[in-house]
């Protein structure tokens, strides 16, 4: 049978089926007793006035007047539509009373005889599609306005099919109106917690469908069993069909939903921990093995957002500052012994099977491990592990151990383990690690303990309390414990025999709190209470579940590739790095004074600094949950006054921000830096990129751009992009032989050249992509002061001390910045970058292999990047990236410079050519670039930098942190390239163009109070508005301009 529409769990959350005629063969047994009551009535009638004896027609009669209604409801209408009139009478009245209510229940008496004569059977194809659908976890509800819905359900063998049952009982009960009013299934939406929008209704008659449309359900299905098809369209079906084995379900296979490790392999831990990382926009805790500590093999770490503390080291001859993310107490510290032998290991029996799943649907990490012993007992190990994403300070781990082929006592010990130090970044080993001072640690009752520990320098006190219980075939164990202290560490220990068979099931749940939460009272009482008032793991599993599955309801993306399609999993793929994306911040996040760490809250690499990979990450949320990057602008515009203090120290006005960010806003980058190929300490003056203000100013204006939040540029944003352009005029300067301005002593993106060769100086002047960057933050400043209110316009001016002249300045520096060029036109990265040497790149790939990081491979041969024409990654690309090409033209004429089409791809297959790839960022920047002309390269580039972190594309970086910005580049790469999303003139536009190895793209965005869902194919553009409360927007579909009203749904053909 062919399918007409499908149903996803991506577009509904509940299916709403009406019974008779769509569930089950009981309409025409309604019809039927409806046919007896009625000729029987109307014979006695015609008897006793003499009129015609016309009897009821099923086929015209049975539709039109009582079909889909209450009984009492269709009684009336029908006698209605025969001039007929009775009183309503008693709900009791008996057969012997001439009432509306007798004949109804009259009829109840004829349907309920026949169904206990001959019984009920059940549409096998609806059936199937019910199952399908609860297989999908979609729920299922019947709707129905009779009474006897419950014994019909029972009769057909299928009651136990359903979440919830709104009947005719329950509409005479809650007083609710009877279909065509949408009350009865706005009933059954509210009972299985469902938003009408997120339902389907299924009906076959016409006032069902009209009920359905009447409550703006999101797709209403008729069931034309009756050759009434144009009725049930005209009615408000959006689909009509004549079986539901018309109806499909989309199924994924659970690889698209799970990243899964077969196999044990200690030198792939440290990769697999981090990729598993779990958490919540709070805190996040690493795929560590449960019971595992730091060594060569295993590094548990749990990190809480925003968590930093400074400590002081003696390096080559001089004091480093160094502030770090703290790895807080481990709380995975849960572990097994058999027999009284060793703890568990995976390392020291013998593994017959190993599995590690991440269900990234879910939120969950699953461990499946098979072993024998040395004494030959074979057992069976599973972990389930959370982070709760429903209540953010939960964490949950259960352990079940089998005994297979033994008895014998089991000993489980469960701890928290604040003994720990931060050892899992290799280059700062040799910097001072003990961040964590023990306050206390107790028991507290039966089976919970409680510990409290500070970080040494910036104070923050933090509690975890964990409740660990046990249960053995089913049943909670009370058994003694004995309790284990030492200074930093608090556990319990129990012993329960086991016996061949038995499963053994241990549940550990751990609540985090910090001196910084709001709304508390101590931190110590506040986890205490939230273990009080825990369930038991699958409960809150439930409430995480729930969670994520809103999380995925706005952001997830569905690809449907062509033939023969990708190697590789790329939908998995994509979802996992949204994953993370969602894990480092997440709703929880909102409120919390946090940035966003370049490896997010996954590992100790670059400290879980802040730098401006923002600038990569924040389009996914702007296009989805907006609220979210309002909230890490905030922690942006918070260190503004650090801003502007080292500006000031710089010898510069208005702010400047630091390349790395922790807790204040200060600058973090480290004096000197180990290169562990010489084992030399390097000056690192990577904090002379500037444009990280560029960066933060472009995230606020794009921000601004997607949601029209005017409340927020004006308290804020507008005094980001004015401070930010107060810099740049104050630091740009003017060269009279030029006539230009120039801005000197810089570093730009590619991080290979500090300065020029043989310089005693650090820094490079005219790097191309800071001064058009800067070009672009005061033509948006100048936009801004036009922007905001008169008032707003006076406070800032003042504040900022803002002058007419210095206005002036900055529209003067905007038209005549200096931008170098090589004399082939090429831009040129740097002022003198033309002369620099080339390299010999096939020479160093023969003699190295992997030569991304090409910077410390001529450090350790006494050479230096700064002679040669090579990139670590994007820099002048970087504009291409940005910048589409009618802005960055927009930009160049502004300045007066030549700019023709083919200045682009020239600048792309110029430094192309020039990369070692040294960064994760270099592939979604040359993937974007070559997106629209090179599409076969384009799509190399994304699917190495899909796999940047799967594949630990750099050799070793993976494990001390997953890489958030490449991660979130790809997904943009889908969102912002394939739809070819741009807001400009407060119009969003869209030009499709999906790559050839993609048939459809399915992704749902926000835009300025909208929630769009794109339907992207080959050659049409699908766009459904769900919110019918907002004002129009303005749409640019391929150069062509209308209107889009929220709630309706347009589609256009596209000229690809």
């Amino acid at each position: 049978m062919k399918v007409i529409t499908t149903l996803s769990p991506r577009d509904y959350d509940a299916v709403l089926f009406d019974l008779d005629g769509v569930l089950t063969r009981s309409a025409s047994v309604h019809a039927s007793a409806w046919k007896k009551l009625f000729d029987g009535f109307l014979e006695r009638h015609a008897t006793q006035t003499g009129e015609p004896f016309v009897p009821f027609d099923i086929e015209s009669d049975y539709p039109r007047y009582v079909d889909g209604k209450p009984r009492y409801d269709g009684v009336a209408a029908f006698l209605e539509s025969r001039g007929i009139e009775l009183p309503m009478g008693s709900p009791d009245d008996g057969p012997d009373v001439q009432s509306v209510r007798a004949l109804g229940n009259l009829k109840d008496r004829y349907f309920l005889k026949h169904l206990e004569q001959d019984g009920i059977e059940p549409y096998e194809a609806a059936i199937a599609l019910v199952r399908k659908l609860r297989a999908e976890e979609i729920k299922t509800a019947v709707v129905s306005s009779s009474n006897n819905c419950a014994a019909v359900l029972e009769a057909a063998g299928i009651a136990q099919l359903f979440d919830a049952r709104v009947d005719g009982k329950d509409v005479t009960r809650l007083e609710l109106k009877g279909k065509p009013a949408p009350d009865a299934f706005l009933e059954a939406a509210r009972r299985v917690g469902v938003e009408p929008s997120r339902a389907v209704v299924v009906e076959d008659a016409i006032v069902g469908v009209e009920a359905g449309r009447a409550g703006r359900f999101g797709c209403v299905i008729g069931v034309d069993r009756r050759g009434h098809a144009k009725a049930l369209h005209d009615g408000g079906s959006d689909v009509v069909v004549t079986d539901l084995g018309q109806v499909g379900v989309a199924v994924e296979p659970p690889s698209a939903w799970s990243l899964v490790f077969e196999g044990f392999d200690p030198a792939q831990e440290g990769i697999r921990e981090a990729l598993c990382t779990l958490g919540n926009g709070y805190f996040a805790t690493r795929g560590a093995a449960a019971g595992a500590v730091a060594d060569d093999i295993h590094y548990p770490g749990t990190y809480l957002a925003g968590g930093y503390n400074r400590l002081h080291t003696e390096i080559a001859d001089r004091v480093v500052e160094n502030e770090d993310l703290v790895n807080f107490p481990n709380w995975l510290a849960l572990e097994f012994c058999i027999a009284g032998e060793d703890w568990f290991d995976a390392r020291t029996v013998k593994i017959l099977s190993y599995r590690q799943e991440l269900n990234l649907r879910r939120g969950v990490l699953l461990r499946s491990i098979t072993f024998e012993d040395g004494q030959g007992r074979r057992s069976t190990l599973k972990e389930r592990r959370l982070v709760s994403m429903g209540c953010m300070h939960l964490g949950a781990l259960e352990l079940t151990l089998t005994a297979d082929n033994w008895s014998a006592d089991v000993t489980v010990r469960s701890a928290i383990d604040g003994r720990i130090v931060n050892a899992g970044a290799k280059l700062y080993r040799k910097f001072n690690n003990k961040h964590l001072e023990p306050l206390a640690g107790e028991a507290v009752g039966e089976d919970g303990v409680h510990l409290l520990v500070r970080t040494c320098q910036s104070n923050i006190h933090v509690a975890q309390m964990a409740r660990t219980q046990g249960f053995l075939n089913g049943q909670l164990l009370e058994v003694r414990r004995q309790l284990i202290e030492e200074p930093g560490y608090i556990g319990q220990q129990f012993k329960v025999n086991v016996k061949q068979g038995e499963t053994l099931v241990v549940e550990k749940l751990v609540s985090l709190y910090t001196s910084r939460d709001h709304a508390i009272s101590e931190c110590g009482l506040e986890a205490r209470k939230a273990i009080a008032h825990g369930g038991r793991f699958d409960a809150v599993m439930a409430d995480h579940v729930r969670a994520w599955k809103h999380l995925w309801r706005r952001f997830d993306v569905h690809i449907q590739a062509g033939e023969p399609g990708f190697k590789m999993n790329v939908l998995m793929l994509l979802r996992l790095n949204m994953f993370h994306l969602l894990q480092a911040v997440s709703p929880n996040s909102i409120g919390l004074d946090i940035g966003l760490p370049a490896r997010g809250w996954t590992g100790e690499a670059y400290q879980g600094h802040v730098f401006w990979d923002e600038l990569f990450i924040f389009p996914f949320f702007n296009y989805r949950m907006p609220e979210i990057t309002r909230s890490l602008l905030m922690y942006r515009y918070r260190r503004l006054g650090e801003a502007r203090t080292a500006a000031a120290a710089a010898g510069f006005k208005g702010a400047m921000f630091p390349w790395q960010s922790g807790s204040d806003g200060q600058e973090e980058t480290q004096a000197v830096n180990l290169n562990p190929r010489s084992q030399r300490w390097v000056p690192d003056n990577s904090y002379l990129q500037r444009h990280v203000g560029s960066a933060i100013a472009h995230n606020v204006w794009q921000y601004f751009q997607v949601t029209h939040d005017v409340e927020f540029l004006h308290s804020y944003g507008a005094e980001l992009i004015l401070d930010i352009a107060c810099f740049w005029s104050s630091i740009a300067s003017f060269n009279d032989g030029r006539g230009r301005y120039e801005i000197r002593g810089v570093m730009g993106p590619d991080e290979f050249h500090d300065g020029y060769p043989d310089s005693s100086t650090s820094g490079l002047n005219n790097n191309a992509y800071t001064n058009l960057m800067a070009v672009w933050v005061l033509c948006r400043a100048l936009e801004v002061l036009d922007l905001i209110s008169d008032m707003r316009r006076s406070e800032l001016t003042t504040r900022l001390d803002l002058s007419s002249e210095e206005i002036a300045r900055w529209a003067d520096i905007s038209r005549r910045m200096f931008v170098p060029f090589h004399e082939d036109g090429i831009i040129s990265q740097f002022e003198g970058y033309e002369k620099l040497r080339e390299l010999d790149w096939e020479d160093y790939r023969t003699r190295y292999g992997n030569i991304q990081r090409l910077d410390l491979i001529l450090e350790g041969e006494n050479d230096s990047a700064n002679f040669y024409k090579l990139s670590k990654q994007a820099d002048v690309l970087m504009l291409f990236y940005l910048f589409s090409a009618e802005e960055i033209g927009e930009l160049f004429e502004r300045l007066d410079y030549p700019f023709e089409y083919e200045t682009i791809p020239r600048n792309i297959t110029y430094y192309l050519d020039r990369s070692s790839h040294g960064s994760t960022l270099c592939r979604v920047v040359h993937a974007w670039v070559l997106a629209r002309s090179d599409r076969p390269r384009a799509m190399d580039s994304f699917a190495e930098a899909l796999q940047s972190d799967v594949a630990d594309i750099q050799q070793g970086t993976t494990a001390e942190g997953i890489h958030l910005g490449a991660m979130a580049g790809t997904v943009d790469l889908v969102q912002r390239v394939w739809t070819g999303i741009e807001v400009k003139d407060d119009v969003l536009r869209l030009h499709p163009e999906l790559p050839q190895d993609i048939e459809r793209l399915d992704i749902r965005i926000r835009y300025r109070g909208h929630s769009l869902d794109l339907r992207v194919t080959r050659d049409s553009l699908t766009i459904r508005g769900r919110d019918g409360a907002v004002p129009p927007i303005s749409l640019r579909v391929d150069g062509k301009i209308c209107e889009f009203v929220s709630g309706t749904t347009r589609v256009f053909r596209l000229n690809n």
